[in-house]
């Protein structure tokens, strides 16, 4: 395969030198995050020292920027640490698959990788990253779509909106202030994924359509991945599919000595660097020849990161066929159903056994209401503690 370049402002021989030859803001060798951003990010990035802040103001730290520390904060937290054991599509029917928390862990990188190449702001990249999937429900989209149904009358349910409850609610990390106190910008991009109307007028920052793309950039890979491993989809079905077949032709070795694990493996890792690589060299000019100024600038000048035209209507096609042939496989849908049986089984528990709630959950009873509160514990649940609480409480099988 040929690289391709992309070439970025500034170039990076200019990048080492600055580095190299600038003085640092504060004592010894440490160069300060201002001095680093300074010197690796283009204008059309989000830099830290022009963020709107925290709710509640902390003192700053000269080594680690604002969003380096909103990072740190959503690694850190108890949500985090539970989408370990909360499904992304297949729980049920191996050991497998993708979790909830290695997707993300995925997201990340690929985000990153196309963030450093924009030259954007990979702090914030990276926080937004790993928070964007900390809402889901137990059990994935199954989950989701049961807690939307039962909590219809108080607003539906989402996990964006879910998100937002957690950071700034639910997870408690110090006694100044209730929830994690993280950045206005890392906030907003979870209010710009609610309301999409948003970007009828500004569209979200670049960091932050980054991150969207790199989502699905990365469950267009992983969903296709794990779907063959599993047997719920072959190679040969997937070999109807334009950017499959454009993603074998990129395979330099003989594809008869290729094992069927490794040819899948193959597919996988082309999927994401065909992918990646058209929105570096579909964006990258656009940059280039608009430059807009700063980080506002950007969000008015009307870039959507993405793939190239051509490669979107292909990938639109592999997402359609991921629809019909494995999220509505036959195996998937029977597991589906068992688990969302069990959701509306403890979702209408808790409502009349308010006294379930933990007591954080039942101290929101006053503000929330009932079935709030019961559908944001639920919530929280992984999908293993959600089929102990079930068996329990409520003398069932567990849908796990």
């Amino acid at each position: 395969m040929t690289e391709t370049i992309f070439p970025m402002y500034p170039p990076v021989d200019t990048l080492n030198l600055a580095l190299n030859s600038r003085e640092p803001l504060m004592t010894g060798d440490v160069i300060t995050y201002r001095e680093r951003e300074s010197t690796l990010l283009a204008p059309w990035a989000m830099f830290s020292h022009q963020s709107q802040g925290r709710k509640t103001e902390e003192q700053d730290q000269s080594y680690r920027s604002p969003f380096q520390r909103d990072r740190d904060r959503v690694l850190h937290s108890s949500a985090y640490r539970r989408l370990s054991d909360k499904t992304q599509v297949f729980t049920g029917i191996s050991d497998y698959h993708r979790t909830r928390l290695t997707h993300t862990i995925e997201v990340a990188s690929i985000a990153r990788t196309i963030g450093r190449s924009l030259q954007l702001n990979e702090d914030l990249v990276e926080a937004l990253a790993h928070l964007h999937d900390i809402g889901h429900p137990p059990f994935g989209h199954a989950g989701e779509d049961v807690l939307a149904e039962c909590m219809e009358d108080v607003g539906r349910f989402s996990h964006n909106h879910f998100c937002l409850i957690l950071v700034e609610h639910l997870e408690t990390r110090s006694s100044d202030y209730a929830g994690l106190n993280l950045t206005h910008e890392v906030l907003e991009s979870q209010h710009t994924r609610i309301d999409k109307s948003q970007a009828d007028r500004l569209l979200p920052l670049l960091e932050t359509q980054v991150v969207e793309a790199a989502d699905s950039i990365t469950y267009d890979a992983h969903d296709t991945d794990d779907a063959v491993k599993l047997g719920l989809v072959s190679i040969e079905q997937l070999m109807e599919l334009p950017i499959v077949r454009r993603c074998v032709s990129r395979i330099e070795a003989p594809l008869d000595q290729l094992t069927p694990r490794v040819f899948r493996k193959m597919i996988a890792r082309e999927l994401i660097d065909v992918q990646v690589s058209s929105v570096l060299s579909y964006i990258a000019p656009l940059l280039q020849a608009k430059n807009p100024k700063s980080a506002e600038a950007a969000r008015r000048c009307g870039i959507v990161v993405g793939t190239s035209p051509e490669l979107k209507a292909e990938k639109s096609e592999l997402e359609r066929f991921l629809y019909h042939e494995v999220y509505r496989h036959p195996d998937i849908m029977i597991f589906r159903s068992k688990v969302q049986e069990q959701l509306r089984t403890l979702y209408e528990g808790y409502t009349k056994r308010p006294e379930l709630l933990p007591e954080k959950l039942q101290a929101k009873i006053d503000d929330w209401g009932i079935q709030r509160a019961a559908g944001y514990y639920l919530a929280t649940m992984t999908d293993s503690y959600c089929n102990r609480e079930y068996e329990q409480h409520f003398g069932g099988t567990s849908g796990g």
